[in-house]
């Protein structure tokens, strides 16, 4: 049975060396080339310390590539200790490829009849599986900045949702040596770089911002529920039948409150990797771990709903406490609460 990845990021590396493991080997397709100074796809590099179980079954130590660490942050004005830190995905990504069979260009059609299997690692392209059932994006600006205090301490880690027209954050994620990923995604919004400004401007007798570079970028935030089919059947042309299987953000498996999709994605390539090639079985266990990502894409859709005057629901709230819980942020449930109020500032301007 001849298999194909079409995609190298985290899910398709992943994947690769998990199969390999068990005797199955596939051919890694990817130009390598995302549009980005760094060579790879725009996201604030941010994973909880969590990621660590999941290097080590490649025999990769998290210590390696951890950038800086996040073990306080500010949420909208709530400081919080988490287990977070910042990770240096391009150097991951280049020894998760080391010794896989690795093609630098696109799956293209003259390749993929050559293949019994096609896994869409592809993440928000999406190239060889049909349209999501019901697909939700977010369009994201970046800039990696250099960030010199002023006298003062130096820029602290946070997500900001209050800041934002719509529904999106605003996010500051340190990189080490004084350098930040700061950046803004949010759903339905086109003002990413006045929003970018003015958080400078704002801060300005403060800190001194220097950019290096920026990447803009689209996360799907759909949920796996609503990116069904994570799988179909197609024609080769001498007649065969050839299965195409969706992994890692392809099939939505981003946190929809978050855009957190690093860890998510490395789990749902394990969930293939142990139920290959059972393709019910993977669709079964996917939705099954990741229902709360469903209750999540509610709750955006309520959010969004047209003519809608209140702010978020009681349950919304909650599923709000229970993601910061599940990364392991530790809010005090009461003043996170009160201070989720603010959501009903998120949906002002949509």
């Amino acid at each position: 049975m001849n298999i194909a990845i079409a995609g190298a990021g985290i899910a398709g590396t992943y994947l690769s060396h998990l199969l390999g493991e068990r005797g199955i080997e596939a051919d890694l397709y990817d130009s390598m080339d995302h549009g980005t100074s760094c060579g790879y796809r725009s996201c604030g590099w941010g994973a909880p310390a969590g990621i660590g179980k999941y290097l080590a079954t490649v025999d990769l130590d998290l210590a390696d590539y951890c950038m800086d660490s996040m073990d306080s942050m500010e949420f909208d004005g709530l400081v919080a200790r988490t287990p977070l830190c910042t990770i240096n995905k391009p150097r991951l990504l280049r020894d998760l490829s080391a010794g896989l069979t690795l093609h630098r260009h696109l799956l293209d059609i003259r390749d993929a009849g050559d293949y019994d299997i096609i896994v869409d690692a592809t993440g928000i392209t999406r190239a060889f599986l049909p349209p999501c059932r019901s697909d939700l994006v977010l369009p994201t600006l970046q800039y990696r900045v250099k960030v010199e205090p002023l006298g003062g301490d130096p820029l602290r880690a946070g997500v900001y949702g209050t800041r934002i027209p719509g529904l999106g954050y605003l996010w500051i994620f340190p990189l080490g040596n004084g350098e930040y990923h700061i950046g803004v995604g949010g759903i339905r919004m086109d003002q990413h770089e006045a929003i970018l400004q003015h958080y400078y401007d704002e801060q300005a007798h403060r800190y001194s911002f220097t950019p290096i570079c920026s990447c803009r970028g689209v996360v799907r935030v759909a949920s796996p529920y609503s990116s069904l089919p994570f799988s179909t059947l197609q024609s080769k042309e001498d007649g065969t039948r050839q299965r195409i299987i969706g992994v890692g953000e392809s099939i939505g498996t981003v946190a929809p409150f978050t855009g957190e999709g690093i860890v998510y994605s490395m789990e749902c390539a394990r969930i293939l990797a142990e139920s290959w090639p059972d393709k019910k079985r993977y669709e079964r266990a996917v939705l099954a771990r990741f229902a709360w990502m469903r209750d999540e894409r509610e709750t955006l859709d309520y959010l969004l709903m047209e003519g809608k005057v209140t702010g978020p629901r009681l349950r919304d709230r909650w599923r709000f406490y229970l993601n910061a819980r599940r990364s392991g942020i530790r809010l005090p449930l009461v003043e996170a609460f009160r201070r989720m109020g603010s959501l009903s500032r998120w949906v002002e301007n949509p």
